[in-house]
Order: structure tokens, then C-alpha cells, then sequence
């Protein structure tokens, strides 16, 4: 690892402003150069889940005004930089209606999916009468666009920004974003056995999976082009129960999760190749969420320790022989946000990184086993945003007092 910096974090404090971390260092001698970008006391609003745009030179942030005479619920656009005006810095890009001033989960009042342009964004809120995927410029003109509502919903932009594919309860269905036509393409139509669809990295193959006679899943794809005409579909593995699946970064590798009847029993997580069929199967144990280093050689999941409230990080690497061993990086205790996170870690996994770009650090949020706290024992619990470095080179340790951060997928002038 070199001393430069890494890409910035940007994070929820601990008074619900919205705040950048520059970090400057490496090993467990980095230091963290804080800038708050919208104070919550001179806003007169609450900030919470900070998004980046795909370039890293935007951020999405929940904000709500708390106030009874004056509710508020929206979400703004903030632009990262120096020299920018007022009116191009900050807009409001949605609002809550008023009966719709509900968050959709703890700590969470909008779910952001920036498009692959980021020039717009694709947003799950509360419109009244339910949850419902929004779409809406990122320069805050126009109005937004409803798209579908219903729930559960589980969606994912298609490489070239002109497509989504959505889950909706027992609906996979695909918006084509240039069509004239009206409403969606139906891909199937099936009781659910998975969570969020996902897209090759060409667009060209979308990743879902079916019910299995008898019980269990079936991970399959189909075929862009024939979406709407033979809706032929490549049937690619089979899972026990219901299961979870994340693209690598890197190539199609899907990383499969099985999720077992009833949330009984452990987690196998296995290395699909599409192309081959070939199955690696990497751990078999009790895991609530996982994600990819971006060079694609590592995979780190997020381990619920018996009879506790930790969680530990684990870092498997892709191609290891012997199937559970994994390299422990820091053990801790989720905030709710954090929490709310894992719970649907293949959906975040599309819009928010917890892994830096250049892949030297991860991030956590809620209280580190020992505090960390700088490496020293603190005299009272230190919940905060962490980072620790991905290759267990170093303790956690806390960047500052807040309750949920991410880093952007990339940033402009930085080599990752």
C-alpha cells in the first residue's frame, strides 16, 4: 500500500449531519480529514443514508425537517467540489407526499439507485399508499416518474442506463426506458425464490432465479434480446433453498448465497461461472451478507457470532482449497443502519460500496470489539463509522462518531 489517499467516505454523524472523510495514511496510521457538507443545525433538517453517484462526484442524502408545524421528508442531490454556485451545489430532487412521510426501513427513508450516467436516479420511497420505484433527474427539473409501485421491490439499472429490471413480490419484469411502448416485459412470473436481480456486465444476460420442483432454487438467466419474444431462459445452478447471488466487479462471477427453509441452518456460498457452469464452493456457515473486493480475487462476509450481537468480517479468498477458512478482519456490533443494510446486502450491493475503490480499506459502522477509538481502549462505547484495512493488516479503528458510511464505486482523478 502506498500513503495516498483513498477515496473519500462520506457518512451519517452522529448529530445527522452529512459529512466527507478524506483518508490520508495506511496501515493503522491513516488519518481522517473530516468536512461537513450539510450541517443539520444551520439546515434546520435531518440527514440520513448518504448515496454516491457512479463518478464519485455526487452524493443522494435523505433529509427530513423533524418539525411539526413544517414536515418535511425528501431527498437532495449535493454536488462534491470547489468553486460550484449555490443553485448548482444543492437541489431537491423528491419529495414525500404527505401521507407518505414514512421511512421504508430503520434509519432508512429512500432507497437511491443511481443510473449508470448519473444524471438521474431511481428511487423507492413512501408515496402514500404504499413504496413505489421513482425515477427523477439529478438535476432536480421536472417531475418524477412513476414507475412501478408494490412490494417487496428489488430492481437493478442495465449497463447502459436504458433499462431496469425489477422484482415485485412474485413479478420479474423489464422497463425499457427507450420504448414508446406501454408497461413492462414480462421474464417470469413465479413464486419468489431470490431477492434482487442482477445484469452482466455487457447488459447482455439478466440473473434471476425460479422455484425448483420440489423445493429450493434455480439460478438462471436470460438473454436481453429475447426478453419480450422466446423469454428462453439458461437454467446455471441449483440451490437448496431460496437463494441471493452479487456479480463480481471484475466478470460475470456470480457469488450464490443459499438461504435455507425457514432461516435454518448454515449458508452455502458458491463461485458460479456462467460461462463454464464450474461451482467453487467457498464457506458453508452462518452468514448474513457478503460482498466483492473489487479486483474480484476476495470475498468478505459477514458472520453473526453464537450467542451475540457481533458480527465478524471475514475475508475468503476466491480459488482457496479448503472450503471455511477465511482470514477474520474485525469483529462488531451493526448499528440499525448497518443492520438494515446486511438484511438486503444483494440489493445494496448495486448502489453502495462498502469497500473502497482502490480496495485497501473496508467500512462499518456501530461499536467495534474493544472500542477501536485511534487503537486505544476508550472510557465509554465508541459507536461510530470504522474502517478497517481489507487485508487484516491492522485493527479497526474509528474514522468518527455516526451511524452508516460509504465510499463512492470510483473517484475522478484517482487511480483505483
Amino acid at each position: 500500500m502506498s500513503g495516498e489517499s483513498v477515496a473519500p467516505l462520506a457518512l451519517i454523524s452522529d448529530d445527522a449531519s452529512l459529512q466527507t472523510a478524506r483518508i490520508v495514511g495506511e496501515g493503522d496510521t491513516w488519518e481522517a480529514e473530516l468536512t461537513t457538507q450539510l450541517d443539520m443545525a444551520s439546515e434546520g433538517m435531518v440527514f440520513m443514508w448518504p448515496t454516491w453517484s457512479p463518478g464519485g462526484d455526487q452524493i443522494a442524502v435523505s433529509a427530513s425537517s423533524q418539525r411539526v408545524d413544517d414536515p418535511k421528508l425528501e431527498l437532495w442531490r449535493l454536488r462534491i467540489g470547489a468553486g460550484l454556485e449555490a443553485e448548482e451545489r444543492l437541489a431537491t430532487v423528491f419529495k414525500n407526499p404527505y401521507d407518505g412521510r414514512q421511512v421504508i426501513a430503520t434509519g432508512l427513508a429512500h432507497y437511491v439507485h443511481w443510473a449508470p450516467s448519473g444524471r438521474a436516479l431511481a428511487v423507492v420511497g413512501n408515496v402514500g399508499s404504499g413504496m413505489a420505484v421513482n425515477l427523477v433527474a439529478a438535476s432536480g427539473r421536472g417531475s418524477p416518474r412513476r414507475l412501478v409501485d408494490g412490494a417487496p421491490l428489488y430492481f437493478d439499472w442495465a449497463p447502459d442506463g436504458r433499462a431496469i429490471v425489477v422484482h415485485r413480490a412474485a413479478q420479474l419484469v423489464l422497463f425499457d426506458l427507450t420504448s414508446e411502448a406501454e408497461g413492462p416485459l414480462q421474464v417470469q412470473r413465479a413464486r419468489p425464490s431470490f431477492r434482487s436481480p442482477a445484469w452482466s456486465h455487457d447488459g447482455s444476460w439478466m440473473y434471476f432465479a425460479r422455484p425448483r420442483p420440489g423445493g429450493g432454487s434455480i439460478v438462471s438467466r436470460a438473454a436481453r434480446s429475447e426478453i419480450g419474444a422466446s423469454n428462453a431462459q439458461e437454467e446455471l445452478m441449483e440451490v437448496a433453498g431460496a437463494s441471493s447471488f452479487v456479480v463480481s466487479p471484475t466478470d460475470d462471477r456470480l457469488a450464490v448465497m443459499s438461504l435455507p427453509i425457514n432461516d435454518a441452518g448454515p449458508r452455502r456460498l458458491t463461485i458460479l461461472n456462467p460461462g463454464t457452469g464450474d461451482q467453487q464452493l467457498v464457506a458453508e456457515r452462518d452468514i448474513t451478507g457478503i460482498c466483492w473486493s473489487p479486483d474480484g480475487r476476495a470475498i468478505f462476509a459477514f458472520e453473526p457470532q453464537p450467542s451475540s450481537t457481533m458480527i465478524s468480517i471475514v475475508r475468503y479468498e476466491v480459488g482457496a482449497e479448503q472450503v471455511g477458512s477465511g482470514l477474520r478482519l474485525a469483529r462488531f456490533q451493526p448499528s440499525a443502519e448497518f443492520a438494515t443494510m446486511l438484511s438486503f446486502f444483494d440489493q445494496f450491493a448495486h448502489s453502495h460500496q462498502i469497500v473502497s475503490p482502490c480496495g485497501r480499506w473496508i467500512t462499518f459502522s456501530g461499536l467495534a470489539l474493544g472500542n477501536g477509538g485511534s487503537g486505544r481502549r476508550g472510557f465509554g462505547p465508541q459507536n461510530g463509522c470504522y474502517l478497517v484495512p481489507a487485508d487484516g493488516s491492522a485493527p479497526p479503528r474509528r474514522v468518527a462518531a455516526g451511524s452508516i458510511s460509504f465510499f463512492p464505486r470510483s473517484v475522478p482523478g484517482e487511480s483505483e
